[in-house]
């Protein structure tokens, strides 16, 4: 295939994901998991609008804001150009959209290196449009961006092996994406243990990369160190915070327990009748990418052995295991023919088949989570007399105050807050006891979002 071919496919496969990507982004709506509201976006938008609420991580100095001020700064610049209140939720949750592309070139560059154009093309064509991404980029969660720096900076560390006169180079830019991608989610880390173990062996056969290498994490662990020296006091306050609490004192128990086993079940469903197909490739591109294979197995290991699970916290793994799988799909196309045209149908059928029955699993996740009292809450602020809110639920489970956009105290249902004349709107579930009371103290019924209704007091 020539360059100009190249160009062409490279940038067809990039128009089709983000056509793909943003067409998710605007069918979703609510959110996934509370942290992408009240650990990411109400934190940057108190310091922008002066008002929210911050949950216990922000008393006890659990998360850093690194990542908050790269989002706050975004928003800054929505504020500028006229977006207010939800838009600025959203809208970040377009940047992750787009961002996740990233991951594309990173995936051709590093499929190359274990199975050559076959491996490289099907890995980048298979995570411009992989389901799981599809999912969960449309939120401000510390995931999205984790993922892009971790397989670009394992992708230049792999380059690097191969190239000793860049070798120094890539392995400084290598150890600052890694390292920042542990700034902005603590877990990253267990990502860099293949990498560093390399450096550190080879260190010992006079290869100079290793202090490149270190010199790159010494960086992002002064971007750290800074970060909450600024706004804790103490550099790495939020780093030492992080492991006493999820590890010596095993806090993330606390959050809900799931089995060892359940990361290997959500693999399973997510994929679904496609493990017929990519097991045995997965299996087949085992030992070619034992490297990158090594990582995505140590990070999956390691997420099973904390008390604490959620499915988003193995995205990382995603497109590293695409790798492992199109290096299989290359290593069948050897062994099937020898010609490079059928070849390149095998692994189109196989990357398609992967893409469709993942598309199946993730279609049974939630992708509307309360999506309805979010609506619910953006009525209430746009209603003129409005002095208060109170919803069912915690509050942690509401869109926060850019979703109300306004500076009234807001909070869960609570009988003195019923009586209080300051809390004027209540959004209730239909068919809850807190409706039922509602109706009976004669409270008005304003506005219905499916099964959220928002009552006015009389």
């Amino acid at each position: 295939m020539s360059r100009r071919n190249h160009i062409i496919l490279f940038w067809s496969i990039i128009a089709v994901g983000l056509v793909v990507h943003v067409a998710c982004w605007l069918t979703k709506t609510g959110m996934h998991y509370p942290d992408e509201i009240f650990q990411y976006v109400e934190p940057a938008y108190i310091r922008l609008e002066g008002y929210g609420w911050l949950p216990w991580e922000f008393s006890r100095g659990v998360r850093n804001w690194t990542l908050i001020a790269f989002y706050g700064g975004w928003m800054k610049i929505f504020l500028l150009l006229g977006a207010e209140g939800a838009w600025l939720h959203r809208l970040i949750g377009l940047h992750n959209t787009v961002l996740a592309l990233a991951i594309v070139p990173a995936a051709l560059r590093m499929g190359r290196l274990y199975g050559g154009e076959i491996a490289g093309w099907t890995a980048a064509a298979v995570c411009a449009v992989l389901p799981p991404v599809l999912f969960y980029s449309p939120h401000p969660l510390s995931e999205v961006p984790a993922m892009v720096l971790t397989t670009w900076g394992l992708t230049l560390w792999l380059e690097g092996r191969g190239d000793p006169a860049r070798e120094g180079r890539l392995a400084f830019i290598a150890a600052l994406l890694l390292g920042l991608s542990v700034v902005i989610r603590f877990f990253s880390a267990a990502f860099l243990i293949v990498p560093t173990i390399d450096y550190a062996f080879r260190l010992f056969q006079r290869n100079r990369a290793f202090l490149y290498y270190a010199a790159g994490g010494l960086v992002s662990i002064a971007v750290l160190a800074f970060s909450d020296w600024v706004t804790w006091g103490t550099p790495l306050h939020s780093a030492i915070e992080y492991f006493r609490y999820n590890l010596l004192e095993w806090g993330n128990a606390h959050h809900g327990v799931s089995p060892w086993w359940q990361y290997l079940d959500w693999m399973v469903e997510r994929i679904g009748w496609g493990l017929v197909l990519f097991l045995p490739l997965i299996l087949l591109g085992l030992w070619r990418t034992r490297l990158v294979s090594a990582i995505w197995i140590i990070a999956i290991v390691g997420l099973s052995a904390i008390a604490h699970k959620e499915e988003r916290f193995m995205l990382s793994c995603w497109p590293l295991m695409v790798v492992t799988f199109s290096a299989g799909i290359a290593r069948l196309g050897e062994v099937l023919t020898t010609a490079g045209r059928r070849r390149a149908l095998v692994a189109a059928v196989a990357g398609a088949a992967l893409v469709a029955s993942t598309a199946w699993g993730v279609s049974k996740l939630d992708w509307h989570w309360y999506g309805p009292l979010f609506e619910a809450q953006q009525y209430v602020g746009r209603q003129p007399d409005a002095t208060g809110c109170m919803f069912s639920g915690r509050i942690h489970l509401s869109g926060g105050s850019a979703w109300i956009n306004r500076n009234v105290p807001m909070d869960s249902y609570q009988a003195d807050l019923g009586r209080n004349p300051l809390f004027n709107y209540f959004i209730v579930k239909d068919g809850t006891h807190e409706a039922t009371r509602a109706r009976l103290r004669r409270w008005v019924e304003q506005a219905r979002f499916e099964d959220y209704v928002v009552y006015r007091r009389e």
